[in-house]
């Protein structure tokens, strides 16, 4: 890819005074937001895969999950080396440090080759204090995995040298950028948005050359390289699926699982903004086409690949998010302070919205006040309350360290699944058959049967809930089969069970049973193992924070 020489700027020392104290407030909110920002739900959700490549189990086949699966395998040996820890998502972001410098290095490179350092450096600037930019890129998700894999890729291509002389580096970036881009494939499918984006706005530039009278050859061993490099991982990653006899359940879990997305929305919601995208992909290109002659050719060709993948997200996509749009970020922030920087007041202007852009991050961080206590709080008794091999009910993998006896994660898709019929809410029957005794604590996310079973099989002793219920009018009933004792605020019990002395821990299976016991006593049905490990429903654990 042909490139101009950047154009030189002055960066005056009043900007390098502003932008360095943008920087070290960036730097300070980052660190603290680090230890202190709370754990989206998709984080344990990851870790959980995570945890299942580490202790032998496999993806799709063993536990269910609808993402690519490069970011988990690669997640596997650190998890296996830390332990089961309840702090493990404090050490787990630490990796996401490491992808967030190395799509800085690329995205300050990427614009160093298109600009000059002042641009380049507000431009990496004003990304980092972009709020969702900040946030996403603090948590361990695969979005940021995807995106340093994009931005490593697209800098391979812009480095790639067009000097006859420097032919075989030029090959060598071309076919590394496009084994990276075969990495971010293998990280999310939104990756094939993105090479699609690279074609057409790849058309798109040729023929604007053509049109400017410019040489513009088409090179069939350059274009050969990149399309060489993108299948070898993605072709590795499938042949051990296959080799494991799991392709049947990839197909399902990737690709015809998320086809539900479409199938529990209106089809007006699906199909209008697919046909807006014909319209807006006109404009999109009428607009380059007159301002093809006041740029260079590589800026024309990264703003139209940042456009189309734009159009294509917003009318393609189905289930968007702040996440989806991290690929082109880096570019929009740095079109944007391209343009920024012709006007008179460039420094006060962007100094101004540095600072929104970091009271924003304070606010949506609740002022940097640390909420991780509670999920650690939590992660500490699912390692205390359970044990190695025992099941442990949760939405979508939030406990981490336990096999779910429930297939699907419960997200937004699974909900309105079950909801519509499409899939079945065998929740009730699996808790059984598992003989699950521990779950997460009720909410709304629950289906409507699951829900009802475990109010009324389960009780609370903290942040979890363990199978058994509290004793009404002498009587209580098993949900779940196994081993029960029957409990006070002061101890356990005495009295009758059934009919015989109450003795301790006692094998009850499904049904109603009777307990004979001092008339106003206050006595619960608790799974026994959940009182041995110091556990009650009298006495919730750690529930202060």
């Amino acid at each position: 890819m042909t490139n101009s020489a950047p154009e030189s700027g002055a960066f005056p020392r009043s900007e390098r005074f502003i932008a360095t104290g943008i920087a070290l407030a960036a730097l300070a909110m980052r660190a603290v937001a680090f230890f202190h920002y709370r754990f989206d739900s998709d984080e344990p959700q990851h870790l959980h895969v995570a945890w299942g490549w580490a202790t032998g189990l496999l993806q799709y086949r063993d536990i269910f999950d609808n993402h690519a699966p490069l970011f988990h395998m690669a997640a596997a040996p650190l998890l296996r080396l830390l332990g089961e820890r309840p702090d493990i998502l404090l050490y787990m972001r630490a990796p996401m440090v490491v992808l967030w410098v190395l799509l800085n290095f690329a995205a300050f490179t990427i614009a160093l080759r298109l600009y000059d350092v002042r641009i380049a450096t507000w431009s990496i600037l004003v990304l980092n204090v972009f709020p969702p930019f900040f946030l996403k890129s603090l948590e361990f998700r695969t979005d940021n995995l995807w995106n340093a894999c994009w931005m490593v890729g697209v800098l391979m291509l812009v480095d790639a040298s067009p000097d006859p002389e420097k032919r075989v580096s030029r090959y060598v970036h071309l076919f590394l950028g496009g084994v990276m881009f075969g990495c971010a494939l293998s990280v999310s499918l939104k990756t094939s948005l993105l090479l699609f984006s690279l074609v057409a706005a790849s058309v798109l530039t040729w023929a604007a050359r053509l049109r400017h009278h410019e040489k513009a050859p088409i090179r069939p061993f350059d274009i050969a390289l990149i399309v060489a490099g993108v299948p070898i991982l993605p072709v590795v990653i499938l042949t051990f699926f296959i080799s494991r006899g799991a392709w049947p359940r990839v197909v399902y879990c990737v690709f015809r699982f998320n086809e539900l997305i479409a199938l529990t929305r209106p089809a007006l919601a699906i199909w209008v903004p697919r046909l807006l995208s014909v319209p807006a992909l006109i404009i999109l290109v009428r607009v380059a086409w007159r301002y093809r002659r006041n740029t260079t050719t590589t800026r024309f060709f990264l703003a139209a690949t940042t456009a189309i993948f734009g159009v294509l997200l917003y009318c393609f996509w189905i289930l968007i998010s702040p996440r989806d749009f991290l690929p082109f970020m880096p570019f929009l922030a740095l079109f944007f302070v391209a343009a920024l920087a012709k006007r008179r007041h460039f420094g006060p202007i962007v100094a101004i919205i540095a600072l929104v852009s970091l009271i924003s991050i304070g606010y949506y961080t609740a002022w940097l006040q640390n909420k991780t206590r509670e999920f650690i709080t939590m992660e500490h008794q699912v390692l205390t309350l359970t044990e190695p091999g025992e099941f442990l009910m949760d939405y979508k993998g939030e406990t981490i360290y336990r096999r779910r006896p429930y297939y699907y994660i419960l997200e937004l898709i699974t909900r309105k699944a079950i909801a519509q019929g499409l899939l079945p809410d065998t929740v009730p029957e699996d808790l059984v058959r598992t003989q699950c005794h521990v779950a997460q604590a009720d909410g709304e996310q629950w289906p409507d049967r699951a829900r009802s079973f475990m109010h009324e099989h389960y009780i609370n002793v903290g942040r979890l809930r363990v199978s058994g219920q509290v004793v009404h009018d002498g009587r209580f009933t098993i949900g779940v089969p196994g081993d029960y004792v029957l409990v006070t605020p002061h101890g356990e019990a005495s009295g009758s069970l059934d009919g015989t002395p109450y003795a301790g821990a006692r094998h009850l299976d499904v049904g109603t049973h009777v307990v004979g016991a001092p008339a106003g006593e206050h006595i619960a049905c608790m799974w026994a193992p959940a009182y041995a490990r110091g556990f009650s429903p009298f006495h919730l654990r750690d529930l202060d924070f």
